[in-house]
């Protein structure tokens, strides 16, 4: 009989080397969920991208299919159409498909005329080329959006064949070209749509957080007596603004085509606009950090001030979200105090002891933070239009 000292030795070493070799085997899986979980978060990064890849996809898929059903002679005319045309939602994907097809007939219409006036002959066809060329580059330098039409009338002139009549191949160009945009505007509002107006109201939210992290960092910075800096939050902020804007006129497209309901006004853009540009002027005022003397007369309530911005800043939003009118309950209470101290400091003996630029900027201080708060007041009024009209 063994002793128990080696018996349990023994055990031991065979329960180690047992997980020893579980561990090996389970190395030698791989880690599913991490692959998973990898993948997944590939996915919802490129999210965007790849749902544009399948609207694309499923637009020429069906255009290739309506080009053989119906013998079209050039179909690759409504196919290219379908990729100029499909942006990232609806609205862009119905203002680029308008613009095609304008410049389109223009083109068709061009190249057709310099077909018929012209003699079929080397020669004439190039000087033709080269006067059509001239013309519609100059005309869409004047009128972006007849940029394509050169390209249209371009190929038309090269591409005619004598043993097609003109009209017919400029009739036949003409509804391949429509029959791709329609397509693509179809596939743009039902395959996984992107409204305008969703998209618009996400980066409003991102201008309304940006604005909230710059007006926080900007209390915190009256409070400890601290020079505000937030140039990177205003870069960040100008840009999200100016993308705002750019989706304006996809909403206003969907809405003139009944696929979009209002709600979200370009005076909602410029209330922000002026917004920033408060900010802007604050941020220039507290660069320099106050004197402690007058943190504690005027640095606290300020920031007051400024965190109730913040709070009405995401009433803001919730209000554009849902519809419905900002909540104005207790709106100006943070202001009034602030204006109670100020009047009683500016009457102060300690202002006279100040030096006329410290006293002017006290003076612009208070100043700025009132054309904020009658500035987001006027934001609310305009969410409160778009709100009334939905």
């Amino acid at each position: 009989m063994e002793p128990s000292g080696i018996s349990g030795g023994r055990k031991t070493a065979n329960g180690s080397r047992g997980l020893r070799d579980a561990g090996v085997i389970q190395a030698a899986q791989p880690d599913r969920s991490g692959i998973a979980g990898r993948f997944t978060a590939l996915l919802r990064r490129n999210r965007t991208p790849l749902v544009q890849a399948l609207r694309v996809t499923i637009a020429c898929a069906i255009t290739y299919s309506i080009v053989l059903l119906f013998n079209l002679p050039q179909g690759f005319w409504a196919i290219v159409t379908v990729l100029i045309v499909m942006q990232g939602n609806v609205g862009a994907t119905l203002g680029a498909a308008t613009d095609r097809l304008v410049a389109t007939v223009a083109g068709a219409i061009v190249g057709g005329i310099t077909i018929l006036v012209l003699p079929h002959r080397p020669l004439e066809i190039g000087i033709g080329l080269v006067v059509v060329v001239a013309v519609t580059s100059f005309v869409a330098a004047r009128v972006p959006r007849l940029r394509v039409a050169g390209l249209t009338a371009t190929i038309v002139i090269l591409t005619r064949t004598s043993d097609i009549p003109v009209t017919v191949f400029v009739v036949e160009r003409i509804l391949e070209i429509t029959l791709g945009g329609v397509v693509g505007v179809l596939a743009s509002r039902f395959v996984l749509p992107a409204k305008s107006r969703k998209l618009l109201l996400a980066r409003l939210h991102a201008v309304l957080d940006a604005m909230i992290e710059t007006l926080r960092s900007q209390a915190e910075a009256l409070e400890q007596g601290k020079g505000a800096a937030a140039v990177e939050a205003s870069v960040s902020l100008r840009k999200s603004l100016t993308e705002a804007e750019a989706l304006l006129g996809d909403v206003e497209r969907e809405r003139s085509m009944l696929l979009a309901k209002s709600g979200v006004s370009e005076a909602v853009v410029r209330t922000l606009w002026r917004i920033r540009n408060d900010m802007a002027h604050l941020n220039r005022l507290i660069e320099q950090p106050l004197a402690p003397g007058e943190v504690a007369a005027l640095g606290y309530r300020a920031a007051e001030v400024l965190r109730a911005e913040c709070l009405y800043a995401e009433r803001c939003g919730d209000a554009m979200e849902t519809a419905r009118s900002v909540d104005r309950s207790q709106d100006d209470e943070a202001i009034a105090a602030f204006d109670a101290v100020f009047g009683t400091f500016s009457r102060s003996a300690a202002v006279q002891s100040l030096p006329f630029d410290e006293v002017g900027r006290l003076f612009g201080l208070a100043f700025a933070l009132r054309k904020m708060r009658q500035d987001f007041h006027d934001l609310a009024d305009r969410i409160d239009e778009g709100a009334a009209k939905t």
